[in-house]
């Protein structure tokens, strides 16, 4: 039995179905109290009574309850209504990242900033001790301003609570399942989320998942077997330096794998920085570059004595046109304002002394 729309029931009046799957039924629902559109989620009639699919319902309600993160959809209500549970959440408004990859593999600046926030809400989850198990771009929604929110923690799991799925049992979505998870390991940790968000970023990055085959069994034999092909193949736009990062993400052992989310973003940042810079885009100075070891006074040489010297950061390369390189020294206002300094004193001292041997002679 579903909820009739536009029928109040249970403090929530019913507008329509978002989505309905196998095994539930989403509706987009208004909170009568506080007049907020809210999203309610319920297991399938034929579910209400599979003891299993209840346990694992009743879990996700307390788990995701205490999650509570600007890139996690929020948890709002858990209850009953007409004898079924059902749960609250925040409705997000956009498409998810899986369909937003039917248009082709993403822009790098677009993929690394779904990348960092992605990382900021596993590292969150993982710091409460919540592996979320079933991570894919099907399960990431990216709103307008390109926020993105995790969703769906249907098969997470507190590392401290009982494992309601048996040992053997292979749990998650075959494209993005981690080695372990095929083996049917019962000891899953962060690292399992890791693997998951590494096919993710391969996926973003080239527009498809790193293991194609006929089978089932053979896609879950490649997870454990096989090296995808390095992303910059697939993709000539990814830089080589990527490939390391999005590879170890999917190492077949999980001790060589990122071992948590902040060693993922870290890596993920120097590869950005590096992009940066082979951009063109102009990094701050290092010291090295803006000082000079003082001088003794006996051996100090004149303020001007030829070309101004620049340090060597700031030469500009044979290549580089005019208007870049007053561009680069612009943004070193520093610099700039001492080499003026510079030039304008030395020209006051060069007038000063021609006026002086004028006067000399009369």
């Amino acid at each position: 039995m579903s909820f009739v729309l536009g029928r109040t029931v249970g403090g929530y009046e019913f507008l329509d179905i978002i989505n309905s799957s196998k095994t539930q039924i989403s509706y987009r629902v208004r909170n009568a109290l506080t007049g907020r559109v809210e999203m309610l989620r319920i297991l399938q009639e034929g579910l209400q009574h599979d003891q299993l699919r209840v346990e694992r319902f009743l879990r996700e309600m307390k788990l995701h309850s205490h999650l509570v993160h600007a890139n996690i959809v929020a948890f709002h209500n858990a209850l009953e209504i007409e004898g079924r549970l059902v749960i609250v959440t925040e409705l997000v408004e956009g498409v998810t990242l899986a369909e937003r990859l039917t248009l082709g593999p993403l822009p790098l600046r677009e993929a690394f900033s779904y990348m960092y926030q992605a990382l900021d809400a596993l590292g969150y989850a993982h710091a409460q001790a919540v592996v979320h198990r079933d991570l894919t771009s099907g399960r990431m929604i990216v709103t307008p301003d390109g926020t993105l929110k995790l969703c769906d923690f249907g098969l997470a799991k507190s590392l401290t609570s009982p494992e309601l799925t048996q040992v053997g049992t292979v749990i998650g979505t075959l494209g993005y399942i981690s080695p372990e998870q095929v083996k049917g390991s019962p000891t899953l940790d962060a690292r399992t989320d890791l693997y998951s968000l590494g096919v993710v970023f391969y996926e973003m990055v080239t527009g498809r998942l790193p293991f194609h085959a006929k089978s089932q069994f053979e896609i879950m034999l490649a997870h454990v077997k096989e090296t995808p092909k390095p992303p910059s193949e697939v993709n000539a736009a990814v830089p080589e330096e990527l490939d390391h990062i999005i590879l170890k993400a999917m190492a077949k052992d999980p001790a060589d794998r990122f071992q948590n989310a902040d060693e993922f973003h870290t890596a993920l940042s120097v590869v950005d920085a590096a992009m940066d810079r082979v951009s063109g885009k102009v990094q701050p100075l290092a010291a090295q570059d803006v000082m000079e070891p003082p001088v003794a006074p006996s051996e100090a040489r004149p303020l001007v004595s030829g070309p101004i010297a620049l340090p060597a950061s700031l030469q500009p390369a044979a290549s580089m046109s005019t208007s870049l390189f007053r561009e680069m020294l612009s943004s070193h206002s520093d610099i700039s304002e001492l080499t003026i300094i510079g030039i304008v004193t030395a020209v006051v001292g060069v007038v000063a002394a021609f006026a002086y041997a004028l006067m000399s002679k009369h």
